[in-house]
């Protein structure tokens, strides 16, 4: 296989940061055939490739020829798996003298020609790679190689536009393209001294070297491996930028866009390319919910109440976007959600036994474990007048009951519940106290919740045993906000 295979593969994956694109179509019919004049010229082994990269990429071969002759083996280990491949490689075939004359193009030249870089070729099966869309920030361009999916879009090559001309940024793939062949490796089971072996021989069609021949400078000069510390690039590069492309869609107006900038800002999970801001996160997850981004109205749901410690106003204001999650079905918390609002009468709806097991019904249809446990409780418990159900509570008990060993405490307490409600109170006092062992030994559960938690447990138990049932006397919302539960 060679080099431009894990290019093409990581390609056809996709990366999931999203971004829509609808630029003038002028400029992206300008970015599209500087890409296709690239992808025609690189899948035939073309040198002529070469001179339709960016100047960064010409500085980034160039650092690759200082690398093969200067670089530690730890600065070696530091580099993504294709460069430090295509360093590799230019150690195993490169005479010291003939690296030292060429500049960055004729790197990159003798990597085209050799087949270890570039586009893969058309086939039966797959045209060559195209750009399908195009977002253009500031003399930056990013491509993206196919339509979105329902989840993310495909983000693809950067180009750079210099002179008015659109040349294609080589290292803007370097991460991508490395990651997948990491995947590969660990998927395999393959470590990291035999994958690089692996990867060098199959560009060779030969034996490779050993990596430890591999490993050793062919020059040593402590000042050039000091500038080569002061010269790295900077790898993280095209994903700001593509956070910048997705930030410009979404102020366009594009939901998934949207989706995208609010969770990163709101969860901070990649604070290198978005600091977390959960205000700005939040307010873009709305915006996007308000649009009919489904996934984005889910998040906002749980956010909003989260942010506001519970109150009542922050329920009210999570209430329309669990609606639309709820509407939308493909959520099953959310249909959960729609259950608990309607259980706890909170954010104005009214307290309705009803409708909240109507709402976990449709909850555990679509997959919601924890719904039958629901929906038992609603009905064993239900403390609004004329609606509890004992008996429809205990024939949903029943498949629990069959699983008596699986439950855990939570399912526990409410199957004794039912029993109590049937007047099964014998019954009732031995799943109480299998209930209470496990909240016990429950490590999950901090010890201030757990002790609220079993003195409530300990109450239920003490009726059972007298001979009474036991109907809800406390909302959940209120032991949340009070941080008991």
């Amino acid at each position: 296989m060679r080099m431009r295979r894990w290019l093409a593969g990581m390609l056809a994956g996709a990366l999931v940061l999203p971004a829509w694109a609808a630029e003038d179509m002028a400029t992206m019919n300008d970015v599209s055939r500087a890409w296709d004049r690239y992808a025609a010229l690189s899948s035939q082994d073309n040198a002529e490739a070469a001179g339709l990269l960016a100047t960064s990429s010409e500085d980034h071969f160039a650092f690759l020829r200082d690398l093969a002759l200067y670089a530690s083996p730890g600065q070696l280990r530091r580099l993504p798996s294709l460069d430090r491949v295509l360093v590799y490689l230019l150690r195993a075939t490169q005479a010291d003298e003939v690296l030292q004359a060429m500049d960055g193009r004729a790197v990159a030249a003798l990597c085209f020609t050799r087949g270890w870089i570039g586009v893969e070729p058309a086939s039966e099966d797959a045209p060559i790679l195209a750009l399908s869309n195009v977002t253009v920030v500031g003399d930056e361009a990013v491509g993206e190689i196919g339509s979105p999916t329902e989840t993310q879009f495909q983000f693809g090559p950067i180009l750079a536009r210099e002179d008015g001309r659109w040349r294609y940024r080589y290292e803007s793939m370097v991460m991508d393209a490395s990651t997948l062949m990491d995947q590969s490796f660990r998927q395999a089971g393959i470590g990291d001294v035999q994958a690089m072996e692996m990867s060098i021989s199959t560009m060779l069609e030969s034996e490779a070297p050993a990596l430890a021949t591999l490993d050793r400078a062919p020059l040593d000069d402590a000042a050039i491996r000091t500038r080569l510390n002061e010269d790295w690039p900077d790898y993280m590069h095209s994903y700001r930028l593509r956070v910048q492309a997705m930030r410009q869609k979404a102020a366009d107006g594009d939901l998934l866009a949207q989706f995208g900038v609010g969770s990163l800002l709101y969860s901070g999970a990649m604070p290198q390319l978005a600091p977390k801001d959960e205000a700005e996160g939040l307010a873009w997850l709305e915006k996007a919910s308000e649009g009919g981004h489904a996934q984005a109205a889910w998040v906002a749901s749980n956010a909003i109440p989260q942010r506001g410690k519970f109150s009542e106003a922050s329920l009210a204001r999570a209430l329309p976007h669990l609606q639309r999650a709820a509407a939308h079905g493909r959520e099953p918390m959310a249909l959960l959600g729609m259950a608990n609002y309607y259980f706890e009468g909170v954010a104005g709806l009214p307290r309705d036994c009803r409708q909240a097991a109507d709402w976990a019904s449709r909850a555990e249809e679509a997959g919601a474990k924890q719904a039958r446990n629901e929906r038992v409780w609603i009905w064993a418990t239900c403390p609004v007048a004329g609606q509890r159900d004992p008996a429809k509570a205990l024939e949903l008990a029943q498949f629990m009951i069959r699983r008596k060993d699986e439950l855990n405490w939570h399912e526990l307490d409410t199957v004794a519940s039912a029993l109590a409600a049937n007047r099964d109170f014998e019954q009732a006092v031995q799943f109480q106290l299998l209930a209470l062992e496990k909240l016990t030994a429950d490590t999950e559960t901090t010890e201030d919740k757990r002790a609220g938690t079993k003195k409530r447990m300990t109450a239920r138990l003490s009726r059972y045993r007298n001979g009474n049932d036991y109907v809800l006397d406390y909302r959940a919302i209120d032991e949340i906000r009070a941080g008991r539960m």
